[in-house]
């Protein structure tokens, strides 16, 4: 994932915006171990794509806070919440960690988390200026436990001289209509578009989504029984093992994950593809002559349903220096620096307004996130999505029909659930 630099037209407002947050409770006096007066080192744990850009705001918050000393750690994908999940639960846990929006309230439902409504808010944090279903994410009980400073879900990309020699001048707007589309593009060795069932969490997100835009939902309210055996997961399945069985979506999915899908459609293997949007620079950039636009998902009988999730800082409630570490999440969350930590959407009403936001190719996400949903962020989702990509797995392979495999995942999530 490469993150986009922000425009120099901010650099001016960052100045600004730096100097009025640090100002915030400069008169307290940083302490340590060693007694009031030493230099107190706060540790941040944030992902390698944000590494440069972290490293930046550290030096900046250093500089003009010369008590305190930020210590980066470096996580990725693939291991970030696992290591954050054990340090954060010992007596040595970092300050500040960078995670996903849906990771907070599983964390802060076992005690691991500081709350952030009064120390945030004294540290200069500005919760009002935060996008509403953001904020609700990282809300446990009416407590915030996370502050966001990107929030995103998907939508379509698609390739326009493609689709100009298939007959089509836009996108269209229906699941069936784009499904009879797909139908007359692929063949000769390119396909209409491809699901990412290579990776577990990209491909469940896909099957959600689906369900989510046919009506239906994962769990119940009190997150006691599995909803999965619905007519809205069923036919969210079934999209999924149509469009691989009759063709039009490539054979290849189960070995693609969403970067390996980006490649493909950036290639021209595909003639459209779903994802987010902090592909659009990398598109751009990698493959220059592609001539592609973007538009929302299209559902059943108009705009589909997107997940929406996004990424914020956290603080340990095992941290012993939470006053400096809130003022740094302070620093870190302003709406110019929000805009600099991402390259979809900042989760700042402020930052939403930048110029690098306003955009022809980021405008259609924009307008799908006013039909979305979080992502799941229930509290035993971390073992219940194996269960589901298991058995759609199956199902697309064809050692169990979309019934029995809706049937099977729901059976397992239940007994998960009951203990």
């Amino acid at each position: 994932m490469k993150k986009g630099k922000v425009k120099k037209v901010l650099a001016a407002a960052l100045s600004v915006s730096m100097i009025a947050v640090l100002a915030v409770g400069c008169s307290q006096e940083g302490k340590s171990e060693g007694g009031s007066g030493d230099t107190v080192t706060i540790e941040w744990w944030t992902p390698n794509w944000d590494e440069t850009e972290s490293r930046e705001m550290a030096e900046e918050f250093e500089e003009a806070n010369p008590g305190i000393h930020v210590d980066i750690v470096i996580t990725d994908w693939d291991t970030y919440k696992s290591k954050i999940t054990t340090a954060i639960s010992t007596n040595n846990a970092p300050e500040v960690c960078t995670v996903l929006l849906t990771d907070v309230a599983p964390f802060a439902k076992k005690g691991l988390l500081e709350p952030l409504d009064e120390l945030g808010a004294d540290a200069g944090i500005n919760f009002d200026d935060i996008l509403t279903p953001a904020l609700d994410i990282t809300t446990v009980d009416d407590t915030i436990y996370g502050v966001p400073f990107r929030y995103d879900g998907s939508g379509i990309y698609y390739n326009v001289d493609m689709l100009a020699d298939a007959g089509y001048d836009s996108f269209p707007e229906t699941w069936d209509e784009m499904v009879e589309m797909a139908k007359t593009m692929s063949g000769a060795g390119t396909y209409a578009f491809a699901w990412p069932l290579g990776n577990q969490a990209n491909a469940v997100t896909r099957f959600v989504q689906q369900i989510y835009t046919h009506g239906g939902d994962v769990l119940n309210e009190d997150e006691t029984e599995c909803l999965l055996d619905s007519d809205a997961a069923k036919a969210a399945l079934q999209n999924i093992v149509d469009s691989i069985s009759e063709g039009y979506a490539s054979p290849s999915s189960a070995e693609y994950d969403n970067t390996t899908m980006r490649e493909a459609f950036g290639q021209g293997q595909l003639a459209f593809m779903l994802t987010g949007p902090f592909d659009v620079e990398t598109l751009k950039t990698d493959y220059p002559d592609l001539n592609f636009a973007t538009t929302v998902i299209p559902g059943d009988g108009g705009m589909g349903v997107t997940t929406a999730n996004g990424w914020g800082v956290i603080l340990s409630a095992n941290s012993e220096h939470k006053e400096e570490a809130a003022k740094f999440m302070a620093y870190i969350t302003t709406p110019e620096n929000q805009a600099r930590l991402t390259d979809s959407f900042p989760a700042s009403k402020t930052a939403m307004e930048y110029e690098q936001f306003a955009t022809e190719e980021l405008q259609p996400f924009m307008d799908q996130l006013e039909n979305s949903k979080p992502e799941p962020a229930y509290e035993r989702w971390a073992e219940m999505e194996p269960v589901i990509y298991q058995y759609m797995q199956n199902a697309v392979a064809g050692t169990e029909t979309v019934d029995d495999a809706c049937q099977s995942m729901t059976k397992d999530i239940n007994a998960l659930l009951a203990n």
